[in-house]
């Protein structure tokens, strides 16, 4: 069944994690998915198959005749890219997590592996300091790494490629609100952030439209002038979110004014024309940028701001903190919590109410009870 990789897979055989995005670029190519579905349905199991088939296969999968409810291509490359990665560990560094393998055979990975090594997997991974800045990883990327895996041996073992339930012998992951870094923004600080950046149109616009709307990073990456409607009060921006939900952000008239400003500092035009499908925010080279460069790129702008909140230690103020604050000011304002819910496309409240859990245990705190006792005014 080699042939069926058609070379795709093949290269892996001196696969180092420089190689990997391209490698994901390569399987992300889904033209192979129905001829493999032929084969299985002709031989009515997934023996003829190895383990990047397998990978390929579970990717791919297809639960929905809605195109619209399956996997993104976003989903997908994260999934090849933590699969990849595993894969890989696995051939090239399996003797640190105690590895060993009955045969040769680098395309039968996931077949030989037993209990213990994913328990060890999971130890080895707690530890390796190959988190951000040399640190061990965060809690919720060893929680995504671990969610991915288990759900791909489930996939194997479902389908008879492998005989054990390894997927049962993982340990819980879970993400608790204590593990969550401290991400909120509040009004003050959001002031004090735009300030800073007054004077640079390209971050002040970004950091403009993204505290206002509670937009995510993706979504402004790919808005579109055709995206924006004008009505009486402002414009309306239309983005795509995560499951390829539309969802509508308004555009206050001060905050379309830094969209100018940024659109005529790349020496573009301001005026909103249906029929402009260019993006609205654009590179120096006046490229669209991809979420992942922008999100970096604003989180050296943010690390970089010269404020007290942001070298707070205990803090950590990245671009997901603007939807943050955003919450936060909306609350503040006097926003219900269903209506926030809805302007940042959450789909249940209960996500919502992470964004908001700091803010509402200190405004509830029965200490505000206290303002007119007696014994506060006697101290």
């Amino acid at each position: 069944m080699k042939d069926l990789s058609l070379n795709k897979t093949s290269q892996l055989n001196k696969l180092n994690s420089l190689q990997i995005s391209k490698i994901v670029d390569s399987m992300l190519d889904k033209s192979l998915y129905s001829h493999m579905l032929d084969i299985i349905d002709e031989t009515e199991n997934f023996n003829h198959f190895n383990d990047l088939e397998m990978i390929y296969l579970f990717v791919h999968e297809e639960k929905d005749q809605d195109e619209r409810k399956n996997r993104t291509v976003d989903t997908k490359r994260e999934y090849f890219r933590e699969l990849l990665w595993i894969y890989h560990l696995f051939i090239h560094q399996g003797k640190e997590i105690g590895y060993e393998p009955r045969s040769l055979d680098i395309y039968t990975v996931f077949k030989q592996l037993q209990r213990q090594h994913i328990r060890k997997f999971q130890d080895w991974l707690k530890s390796v300091p190959l988190g951000k800045g040399g640190k061990t990883y965060s809690v919720a990327t060893i929680s995504r790494k671990t969610v991915i895996f288990k759900a791909f041996l489930k996939f194997l073992y479902d389908r008879d490629y492998i005989r054990d339930p390894l997927h049962q012998t993982f340990k819980s992951a879970q993400v608790h609100m204590r593990d969550r870094p401290n991400r909120d923004l509040y009004t003050d600080e959001a002031i004090q952030l735009l300030s800073y950046y007054e004077s640079h149109p390209i971050i002040y616009g970004f950091l403009a439209v993204l505290l206002t709307t509670g937009a995510r990073i993706r979504e402004i990456a790919q808005a579109r002038m055709c995206d924006l409607t004008y009505e009486s009060e402002g414009y309306w921006l239309e983005v795509i979110g995560k499951g390829k939900e539309r969802r509508e952000l308004f555009i206050f008239p001060n905050v379309f004014t830094a969209i100018k400003r940024f659109r005529r500092r790349r020496g573009l035009d301001t005026v909103v024309d249906k029929n402009d499908r260019s993006p609205i925010f654009v590179t120096a080279r006046h490229n669209a940028y991809s979420y992942k460069y922008l999100s970096k790129y604003l989180s050296n702008a943010l690390q970089n701001a010269d404020l007290p909140f942001i070298q707070d230690e205990k803090r950590s103020i990245t671009p997901h903190s603007l939807r943050h604050g955003f919450a936060i000011i909306s609350a503040d304002q006097g926003a219900d919590i269903y209506r926030i819910m809805q302007a940042l496309g959450h789909k249940k409240i209960d996500t919502t109410m992470i964004y908001l859990e700091k803010y509402q245990r200190r405004k509830n705190h029965v200490a505000h009870t206290w303002k007119q006792s007696s014994v506060i005014k006697n101290i």
